[in-house]
């Protein structure tokens, strides 16, 4: 059977990643003919402090290995080193872990090429990925949101390494949803939902009062989820997830969005 052209021709897809985040993923969407309506249910700011921070960074030179898990992890510790008037001169005797090709990507623009990316764009695929290195009283600064899960620091300091993980942002909510969002999930003419974080799961229930106005809002949606952490996030609200690419990218759930649909009667 010959697959329609363009599966997402004209559906109707909620968003929400952080505005500033969004751009591209939203790009790729409309190329493809979906109708974005964009629902930003995170926020992201700096740490309340930067205390811990700044004081990983005036003592980069101690460190073997800087672990960063995403594009935004890369942007605000990279701004916050400059800030501090120091360079990514500093990471000379320093190795780089790129969690996922994007913020690879984004290190490579900074002049800094990783050299550990693990297989699996997770957690459990950085610890997986350190498992072959001896970490024996080895320093690991590991810059992360605040409300990561303790997996990484927690498995590495059991493999012998000082983890060293600061906050260096926050997701936070936002004062409320944009109209058209609200009025798209009210009015039930959204055909399929993307997280791509738990924290814009949870959010977004709370952005519209609660777990049960997010069932009834969602029902009938495809719920399309970035990788397992935030299918869980989903399924603990009484979500049941249609796509979850086997690769934790936004391009991976792109492509699964357009087999789920061009199945779809």
């Amino acid at each position: 059977m010959k697959l329609p052209t363009n599966p997402l021709q004209g559906r109707r897809i909620l968003v929400t990643r952080a505005a500033e985040q969004a751009a591209e993923f939203t790009e790729q969407l409309r190329q493809r003919g979906a109708v974005v309506v964009e629902c930003p249910t995170i926020q992201l700011v700096p740490p309340e402090a930067w205390t811990k921070v700044d004081a990983a960074i005036n003592d980069l030179p101690s460190f073997n290995w800087l672990i960063l898990t995403s594009t935004n992890g890369v942007r605000f510790f990279f701004t916050r080193l400059q800030e501090l008037g120091r360079s990514t001169h500093d990471l000379q005797n320093c190795k780089v872990c790129a969690v996922g090709p994007k913020t690879a990507e984004a290190l490579l623009e900074l002049g800094i090429t990783p050299d550990l990316v693990p297989e699996q764009f997770t957690g459990e695929g950085v610890v997986a990925a350190f498992q072959g290195i001896d970490l024996q009283g080895r320093r690991i600064l590991f810059p992360k949101a605040d409300g990561a899960r303790e997996l990484i620091p927690q498995q590495l300091r059991s493999m012998g390494a000082e983890v060293v993980d600061p906050v260096v942002y926050r997701n936070i909510i936002p004062q409320a949803l944009p109209d058209a969002a609200r009025q798209a999930l009210e009015q039930h003419q959204l055909d399929a939902v993307v997280f791509s974080s738990p924290s814009t799961v949870r959010n977004l229930a709370t952005l519209v009062g609660g777990v049960t106005q997010l069932q009834a809002m969602l029902e009938n949606l495809a719920v399309a989820s970035i990788g397992p952490v935030t299918t869980r996030a989903c399924q603990e609200l009484g979500l049941s997830v249609a796509v979850e690419p086997e690769q934790a990218t936004l391009g991976a759930l792109v492509s699964d969005l357009e087999l789920y649909f061009a199945n779809t009667k």
